[in-house]
């Protein structure tokens, strides 16, 4: 099937930059990957905040290494806008294909989830076989779900692998191993899906029966994922609404001064944060809106990049490069956290007190989970272009090779 939406319906609709040129949304991206780092290590090494202590200094640092759940709806708005931002743009421009579209999203999706995946396996099963005994292994609940609080062995199977590889991971299967943050993977792919299959049931080409089709193909995964996937839904759809109105938004924000510009940017940033600290405080539906909103504010100030230079400018480079291994960081970096803090503090009882020295220490290791990410990502992520091709090589036909790209 190809799709196509009169050009009036979606005319403000235009691809956003991909990763790579958009410096203060890479950031932001590399930031959320780092914060979900930080929260999974400190979880599995630090005593719970209720045992640590009523130091000030302490409860800042609880809150500001308890991000990581809530940074997962930065993440969703920022796939929103710039996956649903293609999908748009793509439409308005009579040029979406299934195959290609599928392809992309594939290719993106499984050069690092399928060797997360494997890693996740060997580590497990290496944790399993020596470490056995610890907390982590033995699946006490002190976690908090953060590694699983069942049998680990029993989640080590193929049709776990292969559930959690087919993005069912918490909506078929259950998460891999101790590798609980593939579940938003799964949710990922079902708003990629949802999103095209919506628009062509809308005015998709093709006439009544491919919309048709499309609905009732909406309606099934609709009700296949469920409730919890879909609450996520209009998180994600605020990053597209975004890219609809991409072009005359970054239209105004040129006219604006930077004196007029700078501070709006600073105060949605310090509201981006305070929805940050109230969903970690709290996970709530009206919370997680609260963040979702906010983010999207801050996206909208930020679709004109700012023009940092100097040392802020080489920091916001280095930031942004690493969004580029941030999936990475996010897919491979529980279960190495689990094999060393099982390593560190073997049972969970005797997890770390804060103190200077273990905060250190907390800092040191999400350095190397975040170089184990950037590793990660020279193998799989860097050759996403390549897998397209193959991909796109096996789906297409003989008939397809000479059609209109």
């Amino acid at each position: 099937m190809t799709a196509t939406v009169p050009a009036h319906a979606l005319a403000p609709a235009a691809a956003p930059a991909r990763p790579g040129p958009h410096r203060a949304l890479n950031a932001l991206r590399s930031a959320a990957a780092v914060l979900v780092v930080v929260y999974h290590l400190r979880t599995l090494l630090f005593v719970d905040a209720a045992d640590a202590g009523d130091g000030l200094a302490t409860r800042v640092l609880y809150v500001l290494t308890g991000l990581g759940p809530a940074a997962v709806v930065v993440f969703f708005v920022l796939s929103g806008y710039w996956v649903g931002g293609s999908v748009l743009s793509a439409f308005r421009q009579d040029r979406f294909r299934w195959a290609g579209y599928a392809t992309a999203r594939l290719s993106r999706l499984w050069i690092v989830l399928v060797p997360a995946v494997a890693l996740t396996a060997v580590l497990d099963t290496l944790g399993l076989a020596v470490l056995g005994h610890t907390s982590i292994y033995a699946g006490d609940p002190a976690y908090h779900h953060t590694v699983p609080a069942e049998d680990l062995a029993g989640r080590l199977g193929p049709l776990t692998a292969l559930g959690n590889m087919g993005f069912l991971g918490k909506i078929a299967v259950p998460t891999y191993g101790t590798n609980a943050s593939l579940w938003s993977l799964g949710y990922e792919a079902a708003f990629y899906a949802i999103f095209p299959l919506a628009l062509y049931a809308w005015k998709g080409r093709g006439g009544v029966p491919a919309r048709i089709l499309s609905a009732v193909l909406l309606v099934v995964i609709c009700k296949f994922v469920g409730i919890p996937v879909l609450m996520y839904l209009p998180v994600w759809l605020m990053g597209a609404a975004v890219a609809l109105f991409r072009r005359p938004i970054a239209a105004r924000l040129v006219t604006l001064s930077p004196v007029v510009l700078a501070p709006a940017r600073t105060a949605a940033s310090v509201a981006l944060a305070g929805a940050l600290w109230a969903t970690q405080a709290s996970y709530s539906g009206r919370n997680v809106l609260l963040l979702a909103g906010t983010t999207t504010v801050l996206l909208v100030l930020l679709v004109e990049d700012v023009r940092w230079t100097g040392l802020p400018g080489r920091a916001l480079d280095a930031a942004s490069r690493y969004a580029d291994s941030s999936y990475s960081l996010y897919a491979v970096h529980l279960p190495i956290a689990a094999l060393i803090a099982a390593l560190l503090t073997p049972q969970a009882a005797h997890r770390w007190a804060p103190s200077p020295a273990h905060w250190l220490a907390l800092a040191a290791l999400s350095a190397v989970l975040v170089a184990a990410g950037w590793l990660f990502a020279r193998v799989t992520e860097r050759h996403t272009s390549r897998l397209r091709a193959v991909l796109d090589s096996l789906l297409r036909s003989p008939a397809g090779r000479h059609a209109r790209p």
